[in-house]
């Protein structure tokens, strides 16, 4: 499949896209309780946890993760709490993630990369360092409250902590007890109640839509959000891309995004927030001078070496880039019609659609974001977008 897309003006209403982490999280409560859950997403990864948690539960030995690195890193300790020895293997960008921090993990792990075979069981309390992904402890969140109790001591730098506090606040909503004192976290699950809810939208998916209206002149009203909690978080785009020029706030879990054709250079850190980085790319390739993404390595063990991927994004449009130190540097301009093929990941392929929104282009294997956001193309066109596509 691919799209062509001519320089168009976004401008609307659009329901941000279901949060994959959240409904990713959802779906393992049904490991410790009763679930039900409207306006799930119908991502390729969302799916994947569905399956596994399911096959997991049915007391099967071998689970296929797809390219959900969410589901296979929180799934682990879940299977060492259970006791259970269990086979694992996935797509080709799946097997290519490193799974380094398993050596910290109690459990026997035939390789550090897929496929895989599982088997162990786990202790009182569990040690792990916190840079190569947050989703570990996530993961000994959900088992330890799956023990009833347990403790993690985390080695830091710890990277994307916000995503912890979802998952603690996600426990807490069934009841469970959940402590985050700075490198330590204790759990504690006793008589939780059942969960029935909605799935609530996913700022770092919504942030295609704000950009794009940035980069077309155009404004957009994204609903479906929840309310920006105080700890980091992908609702922190907000602010930053309102530090870039834009009008941009929430209000009643509505994001509010208009082009004021201002533009100021900015500088972030992604440490906590790495999946904002492609958005945030597309937004500084029209911002004149130098913008920097900061605390930017971890994003070479994302889907596509992202670091990469990013710079060869914007160079197919006409934008320079440069790695050094950590620091994505984008000198911004104006971009050129640009063609690129996915790299098999979800957020390059929105990224640079984001860009062709600007001044028109061609994006080949554009499928790919049914990962996270299968109706990407079609709300794009639904704001204003000139889309052809071609199956």
């Amino acid at each position: 499949m691919f799209v062509e897309i001519e320089p168009s003006r976004i401008k609307g209403r659009v329901k941000a896209p279901p949060s994959k982490s959240l409904g990713i999280r959802y779906v393992f409560l049904s490991l410790l309780t009763e679930v039900s859950l409207e306006n799930l997403p119908e991502s390729d990864d969302v799916r994947v946890a569905i399956n596994a948690v399911k096959s997991l539960k049915e007391g099967k030995d071998e689970l296929y993760l797809g390219g959900s690195a969410t589901t296979l890193r929180m799934i682990i300790p879940v299977i060492l709490a259970m006791g259970r020895r269990v086979k694992l293997d996935g797509d080709d960008t799946l097997r290519r993630r490193p799974l380094n921090a398993l050596r910290w993990l109690p459990g026997k792990f035939s390789s550090n990369s897929l496929p895989m075979t599982v088997e162990g069981s786990l202790g009182p309390e569990t040690q792990i360092e916190g840079w190569e992904s947050s989703q570990y402890i996530s993961g000994l969140i959900y088992a330890y409250c799956l023990r009833g109790e347990g403790r993690i001591r985390v080695i830091p730098p710890i990277s994307s902590r916000g995503y912890i506090f979802m998952t603690a606040d996600v426990i807490s909503s069934i009841g469970g007890k959940v402590t985050i004192q700075g490198e330590e976290i204790t759990v504690e699950c006793r008589n939780l109640r059942k969960f029935g809810g909605s799935v609530p939208g996913d700022y770092a998916l919504a942030s295609f839509y704000a950009v794009g209206a940035v980069l077309t002149g155009g404004e957009v009203e994204i609903t479906n959000l929840y309310a920006p909690p105080s700890y980091v978080g992908d609702h922190d785009v907000v602010r930053m891309v309102k530090e870039a020029g834009a009008e941009s706030y929430v209000s009643e879990n509505r994001w509010i995004v208009r082009d004021t054709g201002v533009r100021v250079p900015i500088s972030v850190s992604i440490n906590d927030v790495p999946d904002l980085a492609p958005s945030l790319a597309a937004l500084m390739a029209v911002i004149p001078g130098e913008s920097r993404i900061m605390d930017s390595e971890r994003l070479r063990i994302k889907e596509s070496d992202r670091i990469s991927t990013i710079l060869n994004t914007l160079a197919s449009f006409g934008i320079s880039g440069s790695y050094s130190a950590g620091t994505i540097t984008v000198k911004g301009g104006e971009p050129r019609r640009g063609e690129v093929e996915c790299p098999k990941d979800h957020r390059i392929a929105m990224m640079a659609g984001d860009l062709a929104l600007r001044v028109g282009g061609k994006i080949t294997s554009a499928e790919c974001v049914n990962k996270s956001n299968p109706g990407y193309w079609s709300d794009l066109s639904a704001l204003g977008g000139k889309i052809r596509i071609h199956e």
